[in-house]
């Protein structure tokens, strides 16, 4: 059923006028962004030089998505892959060799909720200005 009124409300989202559509993405990409940041902050926390991380903390970003209600956070990629293995995956999870050092995950989680309302706040004024 959720994802039903999920479907149904991305439906609605779709058709919004471009100018409520931009201040909805507006939000969207603010969150995606205080995200990306506050990974970037915890990382920092770990007290980890550029070579231990492979330059982790500068592949922390935000992407655009398939639309412009939809943004990505990420992190590795080519600046911390080596060898075939991006050694972000290591410094989040951990190895045989190291503990994990939990950077992406619990950060997202920490900000969820919050997040999550932000956006709720957003779509609810949107949907009045409708």
């Amino acid at each position: 059923l959720d994802h039903v009124m999920a479907d149904d409300l991305d439906e609605y989202l779709q058709q919004l006028p471009d100018d409520l559509r931009a201040q909805l993405s507006d939000v969207l990409r603010e969150q995606a962004e205080r995200l990306s940041a506050a990974q970037r902050q915890a990382l920092r926390s770990l007290e980890q030089p550029p070579e231990k991380t492979g330059h982790l903390e500068a592949s922390c970003r935000v992407e655009a998505g398939e639309d412009d209600l939809e943004f990505l956070v990420l992190a590795g990629g080519d600046l911390t892959t080596k060898d075939g293995h991006d050694h972000a995956l290591s410094f989040e999870f951990g190895t045989s060799h190291q503990p994990a050092r939990g950077f992406f995950y619990p950060t997202y989680r920490a900000m969820r909720d919050d997040m999550q309302q932000e956006i709720d706040n957003a779509i609810e004024e949107v949907l009045r200005n409708d």
